[in-house]
């Protein structure tokens, strides 16, 4: 019985001290709670997220690690219709397509829906790219001061004419508070090659960085073949347009030469017939047959010139089927153009001036 109660004893201790240890515990937790509000918030809410099925896609495909999946479902991330995303996410400047935001005061993340399967690609890219705003939110100053070093000093090993350097200044004539945020998002999905300690540092969020930045090169090569494809249409346009013009101004002032000769002749001719005397006209046989295959001439240079046209014309039905495939994929990616002034159709054949007699 003693024995028994030593033992009840005993464990009445245990139990006691246990109590003081979970009471310390308690009080630690609650210290500890306070100063990481944030991170315990931010696994709470990804916890009760229900991802939609695309909404999971997308962090498969960008190959986020669980503690990226802990931000980007922490920002609660819904894929908006185009009709409804301006009231999301807006920035209404020709040429800049906004295809995602993470807002900052609500800790929320919207992505565009891209409809055109040429461009699907794009949307895991998109996801990782706000992913790493809501990641970049939770770091602390010191933090972001370290890492916008390590940035900048990647960001201007890029090699010339990198398009980066295009969209990082038009980040900051919209806001130049971004430059350093949205470098981070940037380099981290679309730069393959990296230093070291950033590549550590984004393998944090990735198990293959490498095939977000793929997918978005994949994209942004649609587009770069449709530039280059315009580009050739609109110089090889242009090549031809310069010739046609040449050829017509040579046209028009030998027409208009033929059209005095004739004018001349046919003068002469109608006095002669009026029974003047005229001088040369025996030779008005020899004149005739100069004049006539003179028109002759004129008359294959216009047929030559009007192929040309005809060719210019094939040409610029091709760049404005192009323009508007391009204008499409601009729209699918919620870009707002400026429409380019046209390319002008050449001007009509010039009439040709004929002989009588």
């Amino acid at each position: 019985m003693s024995i028994g109660q030593r033992i009840y004893r005993g464990v009445i201790i245990v139990i006691a001290l246990g109590a003081l240890a979970l009471q310390g515990a308690a009080v630690w937790g609650g210290y500890w709670v306070a100063q990481n509000h944030q991170w315990v918030s931010d696994r709470a809410i990804a916890l009760q997220f229900e991802p939609s099925p695309e909404i999971r896609d997308y962090a498969l495909t960008a190959t986020m690690t669980p503690e990226a999946l802990v931000y980007y479902y922490a920002s609660q991330p819904e894929v908006v219709p185009a009709v409804e995303f301006d009231r999301y996410c807006s920035r209404d400047e020709p040429g800049i397509g906004v295809l995602g935001c993470y807002k900052l005061g609500e800790k929320r993340m919207y992505l565009y829906d891209v409809t055109d399967p040429r461009l699907s690609d794009m949307e895991p890219v998109i996801a990782a790219h706000e992913m790493l705003h809501a990641v970049w939110d939770r770091f602390s100053e010191a933090e972001k001061d370290r890492l916008g070093v390590l940035l900048e000093d990647a960001f201007a090993a890029l090699p010339d004419g990198h398009p980066l350097f295009e969209r990082i200044e038009s980040y900051e004539a919209n806001d130049p508070r971004s430059r350093i945020p949205e470098l981070y998002a940037l380099l981290g999905t679309e730069v393959n090659a990296l230093p070291a300690e950033l590549e550590q540092h984004y393998g944090q969020y990735f198990s293959d960085r490498s095939s977000v930045v793929a997918l978005a090169e994949e994209v942004n090569g649609v587009f770069a073949s449709f530039g280059d494809e315009l580009d050739r249409l609109v110089a090889d346009l242009e090549a031809r347009g310069e010739v046609i013009d040449q050829r017509k101004a040579e046209y028009e002032l030998a027409a208009e030469i033929l059209g005095a000769d004739i004018a001349v002749y046919n003068d002469r001719v109608a006095r002669y017939n009026e029974g003047e005397d005229i001088d040369g006209a025996e030779n008005f046989d020899a004149e005739r047959n100069d004049l006539i295959s003179r028109q002759a001439a004129l008359r294959s240079d216009q047929e030559e010139i009007q192929r040309l046209i005809d060719d210019h014309n094939r040409l610029l039905d091709e760049l404005n089927i192009l323009n508007q495939e391009l204008t499409e994929l601009n729209q699918g990616v919620n870009v707002t153009v400026e429409q380019q002034e046209s390319l002008e159709d050449p001007d009509e054949e010039a009439s040709e001036p004929e002989a009588s007699g």
